[in-house]
C-alpha cells in the first residue's frame, strides 16, 4: 500500500458505527456501552496498523523490511475500516463472548483423559443432576430429617464408605488441594517425609516440593531417585516429624535398578511412632482396570485395606468424574482436614459434591462400565473402532478424492492421559487425511476452526484423528466438518 493510500485510510467516529443495523439489532442482547467498548478496541487495534504502514512509508528500510518479512503490520493487514465492515467485525467478536470461551470440541487425539480438553466426559446421569440442582435451592449443608445443619459431604463420606471401606471422606477443589490441605492439617511445621523417586511434577509445572513448603511442612527426602527402602523412612522418622506421604508416580516411570518400600512395612513404622501415613494416589481407580486390558492400576479399596490412613486421588481421571480432589480415610485424620482452615478455601460447592455423589452411585451397578463414558472409552475394541472408521469414510471417501484428499483408514495408539499409566497404550484405529494442495498443519488448523471444533493430532505429516476418543453424538458434526475441507 503507497502512502497517499495510507493517508488517505480515515476512521470513522464511534457513533456512525454503533449506528449500523447489525449493531442497533444487538443491542437488544448486549448492552450499549459494551458495544461502544468493542467498537473502540476495533478501532484501536487497525489504527495502530495504520499508524505502523505511515511509519513505514517514511521510512526505507522498514518498508523494504514489511514488503520481505510479512510482519504484523504489512500491508496485507490493513483492513476495511467502512463502518458497516467495522460493526459485522465487532457482531462477530460480540457473538464469539456469548458462545463463551469453554465448547464443546470433537476429541481426535486418542487421549481419553486429555487435561487440555476438559479430560473425563461426563456420565448423563450427572448432567442431569445438575440441571435439577442448579435451578434451584439444595439440601447442602443441612440435615432434612433434624433441621440442623449438616455436613455437606456426608453422602459422599456414605458411598465412599460402602465402596472403599474407608471411615470419612471429604472433596476439594483437585488433588493438589487434596494434598495441600494435608500436609497442612497433619504436618503443618513438622516434617513431610518423601522419597526421592516421588518428588513428582503435575501439570502446570506444580511441583510437590512446592506444595507441600506452601501448606506449610517441611520436606524431607529419603533414598535415592530409583531405591528408597522403608528403612529409609523408618530412619528418616524424628520429633519433628509429622507425616509419611508416598505419592504414586502416574505421569512417568522409573525402570531398571530400582527398589521402593513396601506398603505393609510403611504402615508398620507409621503405628509404631504413632505418625500418619498418606498415600497421593493420583488417578484413583475404584476398580480393578487391568479387566478392562489396561495396566494394573493399585485401587483406592486396596490402599486403605491395606493400613494407609489417608488416600487422596482425581476426580476426573479414573474416577471418571468432575475436577475435584477426593480425601479418603480414617476418621481421626479425616476430621482434622475438616477443621482446618484451609479447607473453606479449599473445599467442593455443592454442584461440584453432587457430581461426585452421582459419580459414585455408578460404582453401585455390578458393571458400571456402560455409564461411565471413561470406562466405556477405554474399553472399546480395535474391531469395534476399525468398523466405525471404515463407515465413516465410506459415506464421504467418493468427494474427498474427487476434491484431492485421501482418507485412509490406519491402526494407531490411544492413551488414557491426564498423568494415568504413563508409557501406556491401547490399541485403536483411526482416520489419516492428507492432501495434495494442503499441508498438514493447515488440515488441522481446519478441522480446529470448525464449530464445533475438532482436535488432531499430525504424524509423519499426516492428519490423524483417532475414533476412541469420537464420541457416538460427535460422528454427524466431525462428518461435517471433514466434508467442509472439499471447499477450503
Amino acid at each position: 500500500m503507497n502512502e497517499s493510500k495510507i493517508n488517505a485510510v480515515k476512521i470513522p467516529q464511534v457513533d456512525k458505527v454503533l449506528r449500523e443495523p447489525v449493531l442497533v439489532k444487538l443491542s437488544e442482547t448486549i448492552r450499549r456501552d459494551i458495544l461502544t467498548l468493542l467498537v473502540r478496541e476495533d478501532l484501536a487495534a487497525h489504527r495502530m496498523d495504520v499508524d505502523a504502514e505511515r511509519s513505514g512509508s517514511l521510512d526505507g528500510k522498514t518498508t523494504g523490511a514489511k514488503s520481505a518479512g510479512a510482519n504484523s503490520s504489512s500491508s496485507s493487514n490493513l483492513v476495511s475500516m467502512e463502518p458497516a465492515d467495522i460493526a459485522y467485525r465487532v457482531a462477530n467478536v460480540a457473538a464469539t463472548l456469548l458462545l463463551g470461551g469453554v465448547r464443546r470440541v470433537i476429541n481426535g487425539t486418542g487421549v481419553i483423559l486429555n487435561t487440555n480438553l476438559g479430560r473425563a466426559p461426563l456420565p448423563l446421569a450427572t448432567l442431569n443432576k445438575l440441571t435439577e440442582l442448579g435451578q434451584g435451592y439444595t439440601s447442602l449443608e443441612i440435615d432434612t430429617t433434624t433441621g440442623r445443619r449438616g455436613e455437606r459431604t456426608a453422602m459422599v463420606s456414605r458411598l465412599m464408605q460402602l465402596l472403599t471401606g474407608c471411615q470419612s471422606a471429604i472433596v476439594v477443589n483437585n488433588n493438589a488441594s487434596a494434598v495441600m490441605l494435608c500436609v497442612s492439617a497433619l504436618a503443618r511445621g513438622k516434617e513431610v517425609i518423601v522419597s526421592r523417586g516421588e518428588l513428582i511434577e503435575i501439570g502446570g509445572s506444580f511441583r510437590l516440593p512446592d506444595v507441600v513448603t506452601a501448606a506449610g511442612g517441611i520436606l524431607k527426602e529419603v533414598g535415592t531417585t530409583n531405591r528408597t527402602r522403608a528403612t529409609d523412612f523408618r530412619d528418616a522418622i524424628g520429633d519433628n516429624t509429622g507425616l509419611m506421604l508416598r505419592c504414586h508416580r502416574s505421569n512417568f516411570e522409573i525402570t531398571g535398578f530400582t527398589e521402593e518400600p513396601k506398603v505393609n512395612e510403611l504402615v508398620r513404622f507409621a503405628r509404631e511412632k504413632n505418625i500418619p501415613l498418606a498415600e497421593d494416589l493420583g488417578s484413583g481407580a475404584l476398580f480393578d482396570i487391568s479387566k478392562l486390558g489396561l495396566e494394573y492400576e493399585p485401587t483406592v479399596d486396596r490402599v486403605i485395606e491395606n493400613g494407609v490412613d489417608v488416600v487422596m486421588f482425581s476426580g476426573d481421571k479414573l474416577l471418571g468424574g468432575p475436577q475435584a480432589g477426593i480425601i479418603a480415610g480414617k476418621r481421626e485424620y479425616i476430621s482434622k482436614l475438616r477443621k482446618d482452615p484451609m479447607y473453606r478455601a479449599l473445599r467442593a460447592d455443592k454442584l461440584i459434591i453432587a457430581l461426585i455423589e452421582i459419580v459414585l452411585t455408578q460404582y453401585l451397578a455390578p458393571e458400571p462400565v456402560e455409564s461411565l463414558p471413561v470406562i466405556s472409552l477405554a474399553s472399546r475394541s480395535v474391531i469395534d473402532i476399525e468398523d466405525g472408521v471404515k463407515a465413516f469414510v465410506q459415506k464421504i471417501e467418493s468427494d474427498a478424492n474427487a476434491k484431492g484428499f485421501t482418507l485412509t483408514p490406519v491402526n494407531c495408539q490411544s492413551t488414557l492421559g491426564g498423568g494415568s499409566l504413563p508409557g501406556k497404550t491401547l490399541g485403536s484405529f483411526g482416520l489419516e487425511i492428507v492432501s495434495a494442495k494442503h499441508s498438514s498443519a493447515q488440515i488441522a488448523a481446519l478441522l480446529r476452526q470448525n464449530e464445533p471444533s475438532v482436535i488432531t493430532t499430525i504424524h509423519d505429516e499426516k492428519v490423524l484423528i483417532d475414533f476412541r476418543t469420537v464420541l457416538a453424538r460427535d460422528l454427524a458434526d466431525l462428518n461435517n466438518a471433514v466434508c467442509r475441507l472439499w471447499s477450503s
